[in-house]
């Protein structure tokens, strides 16, 4: 009788070991926001830069910070370092939106509504931030039609963002004085 109560302690013992090792080698859950992955086709061809772009991540996040990314990169990719808790509501940003420096973002939860300004009075006081800035965005400013909004949309493309308001000048159909007009609308960081 001995003997059997040897094998089934070893036996609770060894069940025990199963379960512990079970639950240390469990993968964590899968985040709300998939790794974001840029494609070779898709992804932003960017110059060799030293700048990275610095943006604060706050909200519904398992870790609020500052975060450095490189430039092209988006707001879901942000995301994916910060990790969203399970009561974020993601879906109220534009995951798909480029960083821009300097920038802000947070993240609300389910149920809390972002507060988000106007977008003609964001226009008229602050400008377009180009790099940033949708095709419909860039058509606000005054001067930049459906072609010049193309052309700056496809020049990002091509070189990766503006570092500076000068650079504007290589996109087609910009020259000193259009750019002298537009100044006070366009944001270049």
């Amino acid at each position: 009788m001995e003997k059997w109560k040897r094998y089934v302690i070893g036996l609770v013992v060894a069940l025990f070991m199963a379960v512990g090792y079970m639950f240390a080698s469990k993968q964590p859950e899968t985040p709300m926001v998939e790794q974001f992955e840029l494609k070779a086709e898709e992804s932003v061809q960017a110059e060799p830069a030293t700048g990275r772009v610095v943006v604060y991540v706050t909200g519904a996040v398992v870790s609020p910070d500052v975060y450095e990314m490189p430039p092209g990169a988006r707001v879901g990719d942000v995301l994916t370092l910060a990790v969203l808790t399970a009561d974020a509501e993601p879906e109220q940003l534009n995951l798909a939106q480029l960083l821009v420096d300097g920038s802000k973002i947070t993240v609300p939860k389910k149920g809390e509504l972002l507060e988000v300004a106007p977008e003609t009075t964001e226009t008229e006081t602050n400008g377009v931030h180009v790099n940033s800035a949708t095709k419909e965005e860039l058509m606000t400013v005054p001067g930049i039609g459906p072609a010049k909004a193309e052309a700056i949309l496809n020049y990002l493309k091509e070189h990766g963002p503006f570092k500076s308001y000068e650079e504007l000048r290589n996109v087609k159909g910009f020259g000193e004085k259009t750019l002298e007009n537009m100044k006070g609308y366009l944001l270049v960081p």
